[in-house]
């Protein structure tokens, strides 16, 4: 395990003590003066300790998400309190929203959560956390200045741009970076003495399996596209990351990210896909929000059900086979909302279809019944998909899940966005939904798994409750 792992652990660690300790100092002010209790109770009940940990591990979660852990000893102090900020905003909307349907669902009015409390609890919270990552930035930096924990990296270009990367990180040893050398398609001798040339470009995949290498850096002349492009494809990109200076950037990535060290601008070639830590954060989401809507909805899913077999003949749950992660198949359920043979009659349709691209779509499809038409626009139609999220088929917010004849007219781009799990809402439903033509979704779905963060899930999910009452694009 490296040093930078020890002190993200640590960092993390402590973080957990400082929520630890500042719920601690909430029980010890409700003793003293009475404070911060839920209404209905005497004392400070297991509930509120509860209900103030759960704001302490959501934070913290969102804390993880946005990479703090890992980039503490890069992010100005400015950023650091932008992303605390964040997760505490995060974490305050979600407890508050939990809390209410608690006292409506579950623990009765004999039991108010304090939300003065929540607020209590983030003035102790907050500047401890940042105290925190004042101690971990200085304590990095010293370990990077003497020679520990330092990355190793590779430059690529051995020309005046190489030159300028290799000296700003020698010039600044506590940025923690390590460079073992060049390679260069050119370039044969080093053009700084000491620091060889290690090959050409060729030689990269041989030279981060051997040198164990962590970063490379290309730092080529803005004519050097092709090369440019073997480094990011080669499969290099899967083993270490791929910053490129961006006076030397000239291809056009989709997946990038400008990041900075310590006034030397960069640009890294993102991933398209989310991490071990991040599948697990949006999973366990998914499970809560599914739990919770499911039993919010059952009331309604019976009466529903009642209601389609009633005013029309045919099961109530349709099941159609749709497209997921990977190009995974699996049964996607809604309520019926078309008549039996639906599917049958889709080609005698085929030449009135109103979507562009693989999709089918009509505004006044004849094989929707009066009571399907109703469901469709007011989204109750897609209540069973909550047990596709719980399968784990489907995820709350993603991709809209295709039909697999759409998928075989699809073009390279648009198989991206089988990358993810598919979603009951998504940027495609808050941004006009049947309205849409299909590149247009495309593109946001792709922007999507390209952007992916909790707080664009919670940003689309709040947005979605509005369009769905509207009814606007729905049919």
């Amino acid at each position: 395990m490296s040093g930078k792992s020890n002190l993200s652990r640590w960092v993390f660690a402590a973080d957990l003590l400082a929520g630890a300790l500042s719920i601690l100092a909430l029980y010890r002010l409700s003793i003293s003066y009475q404070v911060f209790r839920s209404t209905g109770t005497d004392s400070f009940s297991v509930l509120d300790v509860l209900f103030y940990a759960s704001f302490v591990l959501i934070a913290l979660m969102d804390i993880a998400l946005a990479g703090d852990y890992n980039k503490t000893w890069r992010y100005s102090r400015l950023n650091e309190a932008l992303i605390l900020m964040r997760s505490f905003t995060i974490a305050f909307l979600l407890l508050v929203a939990s809390a209410f349907f608690l006292e409506s669902f579950a623990v009765g009015e004999q039991h108010q959560f304090s939300r003065f409390g929540i607020l209590a609890l983030i003035a102790v919270f907050l500047p401890l956390l940042f105290f925190i990552r004042v101690a971990a930035h200085h304590r990095q930096a010293r370990l990077f200045g003497s020679g520990g924990w330092r990355k190793k990296m590779i430059i690529v270009g051995a020309g005046e741009e190489g030159k300028q990367v290799y000296e700003h990180f020698q010039k600044k040893n506590w940025l923690g970076v390590n460079c073992l050398g060049f390679v260069d398609p050119r370039i044969k001798t080093s053009p700084i003495g000491g620091t060889p040339v290690l090959g050409s470009v060729g030689d990269l995949p041989r030279l981060v399996r051997q040198e164990g290498v962590e970063e490379v850096v290309i730092a080529l002349p803005p004519t050097d596209h092709a090369i440019m492009e073997e480094i990011v494809n080669n499969g290099v990109r899967h083993d270490v990351k791929v910053r490129i200076i961006p006076d030397s950037f000239a291809y056009p990535y989709s997946e990038l990210d400008i990041q900075e060290y310590d006034g030397l601008a960069m640009i890294e070639v993102k991933q398209p896909h989310l991490d071990a830590m991040h599948k697990g954060i949006k999973r366990a989401l998914d499970i809560f929000f599914a739990s919770l809507m499911l039993l919010i909805h059952l009331p309604l899913w019976t009466i529903i059900v009642i209601a389609v077999r009633l005013t029309s003949s045919g099961p109530a749950i349709f099941r159609q086979t749709r497209l997921g992660k990977d190009g995974k198949t699996f049964e996607m359920m809604k309520f019926r909302s078309m008549v039996e043979g639906a599917h049958d009659m889709r080609k005698k349709l085929e030449e009135d279809n109103e979507a562009s691209g693989p999709m089918f779509k009509m505004k006044e499809d004849p094989r929707i019944t009066p009571l399907g038409r109703f469901l469709r626009r007011a989204s109750l139609d897609e209540i069973p998909q909550i047990l596709n999220v719980l399968k784990g088929d489907m995820s709350f917010v993603g991709p809209r899940p295709p039909l697999p004849e759409e998928v075989s007219r699809y073009r390279a781009h648009h198989l991206k966005r089988l990358a993810v799990r598919p979603g009951i809402t998504g940027l495609w439903q808050v941004s006009g939904r049947d309205r849409r033509d299909f590149e247009e979704m495309a593109r946001l779905d792709l922007y999507y798994i390209e952007n992916w963060s909790t707080w664009l899930d919670l940003k689309i999910i709040l947005k979605t409750i509005p369009t769905v009452l509207s009814r606007k694009g729905a049919y």
